[in-house]
């Protein structure tokens, strides 16, 4: 029989990897059709050439797996601890599942194909633990050399518990972007590419493997600019309003012809990829003033543009053909998501919609209603041709999903923008805020103060002041940088002459000069496109905007 298909596991199955602990176990590849798969996992050999968590060679796995081994003899001390079959479908696509395992390391698999033992692949120094998933755009993708933090992290005592990886970025099928370095296989964080992973994804794996004990894997899934839209499938997008994002695209898609669009696509792609191009915008994300942004902005106004099309990243469903789908059912915690800059705008009105429907269709497609631990936009004013419109409202959409879907919850980081970087530089806090969020929410540490404050009520004690009671507003205090606060009153917009803080709550002291007291106000912290918030519980969590109106006794 001639044998056309490669025998091979998917892209994510490599040495070093890690799996989730105590979930069904999947595997899967592509072999002949209909060729039968036997897949069998081990307590790794001590003969192997490195031991397990020593999964580093210049960048790569130590040895790619699909090498070809003898066939174990098997006996007593050499029996599998799981086994799964199966056999690959007309397609020459194969999907095996064993049962769960424990936390631990110094595993192997061994994938067999009883009709053609010569093809046989090995999957060295294997572990088990917990796999969170990075998601979003480039706050989420953002690099720990960019950190402001990174001279320090990167003295860190190295920890070879915590296992990453990142799928490789493709716009479209037979793409690969500049970003190589630590895309595409596992590493620890003794590997270059550690400079080239999330910065929070990496800050909060750090902390999560401290307070759990269990090795931490992160899989990076972001890309800098991408709507929540290219991360769904299109039967999310089906459903009005988030129909609009199709329309949207069927409209800029239909300006040029198949071939013009193709051709200007992969010339936009080519420059947009160029080593010169990107030494050009790399200074950018280590933060640079509006004068730099404007100059940078004149010298590249006509450098080429990647039209909406076929081979546009942002397209609708997009990298959830060329990049998520390539996870799916591959067992993880939960995921981390800090997303939502590029669905500002006239697109604010609908972000909650878009952010529970992106939630749902992840959760059925994994068939498992794991966590969703978002980050809420930061303050933003102006960065390069990027503004804030309607980033107000999608903080507001953001804690609404976080308050009434399951399993969802979300950090504050209003006290970590900047008016003219739209990448906030604290990105090992922002994971740490993260970190506190799956400890009292995921891991079950009930006694740890977790949220950040909330105000539930407002009221008026006496005719001059507003107290603002918070939940999860244990040791509150402020610091000496001001929060934006306003009380609105008969249409009048006051800025409180005093703010007192008092256990779980503020106390707002009006103006001499009003004379309005024990009306109807709306009190608001935060509550506008850009604000800062600088109120904080004894957890160091800033609070939450929010705009309340106040009680009438």
């Amino acid at each position: 029989m001639t044998r056309n298909h490669e025998y091979k596991l998917a892209e994510i199955f490599q040495n070093g990897m890690l799996f989730q602990r105590d979930k069904e176990i999947h595997l899967w590849g592509s072999a002949e059709p209909g060729a039968l798969v036997s897949v069998s996992l081990y307590e790794e050999p001590k003969t192997f050439p490195c031991g397990a968590g020593s999964c580093s060679s210049e960048g790569k796995s130590a040895t790619p797996p699909g090498i070809v081994f003898p066939h174990r003899e098997g006996g007593q001390d050499d029996a599998p601890i799981r086994c799964g079959e199966g056999a690959a479908d007309e397609g020459g696509q194969f999907h095996v599942t064993l049962a769960p395992m424990p936390a631990g390391e110094g595993y192997c698999f061994d994938v067999l194909f009883p009709g053609d033992p010569g093809r046989s692949i090995r999957l060295q120094h294997v572990g088990f633990g917990d796999i969170w998933l990075a998601g979003g755009q480039s706050n989420m993708e953002f690099f720990l050399k960019y950190d402001r933090d990174w001279e320090k992290t990167g003295k860190l005592p190295r920890n070879p518990r915590i296992r990453m990886y990142n799928v490789p970025q493709r716009a479209f099928e037979g793409h690969t972007t500049h970003n190589k370095a630590g895309y595409g296989y596992w590493f620890d964080d003794s590997d270059p590419a550690l400079a080239f992973f999330s910065a929070p994804g990496y800050s909060f794996a750090r902390r999560i493997q401290q307070a759990t004990g269990v090795p931490i894997g992160i899989i990076g899934c972001n890309w800098g600019g991408s709507t929540a839209a290219a991360w769904v499938p299109e039967e999310v997008l089906s459903i009005p309003p988030l129909d609009a994002y199709l329309r949207e695209y069927e409209e800029a898609a239909a300006g040029l012809t198949p071939e013009q669009l193709k051709a200007d696509s992969l010339a936009a792609w080519a420059f947009e990829d160029s080593a010169a191009h990107c030494a050009d915008f790399e200074p950018l994300l280590y933060g640079r003033d509006r004068d730099w942004q404007l100059h940078y902005m004149e010298t590249h106004a006509n450098d080429p543009v990647i039209p909406m099309g076929p081979w546009n990243m942002n397209r609708p469903s997009g990298l959830y053909h060329t990049m998520l789908s390539a996870l799916i059912p591959f067992s993880i915690k939960g995921v981390l998501w800090y997303q939502g800059e590029s669905d500002a705008g006239d697109r604010a009105a609908m972000y909650d919609k878009l952010l529970t429907g992106l939630i749902g269709h992840w959760r059925q497609a994994w068939n498992d209603d794991f966590p969703f631990l978002i980050v809420q936009l930061a303050p933003f004013g102006v960065w390069l041709d990027c503004d804030n419109k309607g980033y107000a409202l999608v903080r507001e959409k953001q804690a609404a999903v976080a308050g009434n879907f399951p399993g969802v919850y979300m950090a504050g980081i209003m006290d970590l923008g900047s008016y003219y970087d739209i990448h906030p530089k604290e990105k090992m806090e922002v994971g740490r805020r993260l970190a506190l969020l799956a400890r009292g929410h995921v891991y079950g540490e009930t006694e740890l103060l977790c949220d950040a404050p909330e105000a539930i009520e407002a009221f008026w004690p006496n005719d001059r002041q507003i107290a603002v009671i918070f939940r999860h507003g244990d040791g509150l205090y402020r610091t000496d940088t001001p929060s934006d606060w306003n009380i609105r009153i008969q249409d009048q917009d006051i800025t409180p002459a005093e703010v007192a803080v008092k256990e779980d709550r503020v106390i707002l002291t009006l103006p001499d000069s009003v004379s309005c007291g024990r009306h109807t106000a709306l009190v608001s912290l935060g509550w506008k496109d850009y604000a800062e918030i600088h109120l904080f519980n004894r957890s160091g969590l800033s609070a939450v905007p929010f705009c309340l109106k106040t009680r009438n006794d």
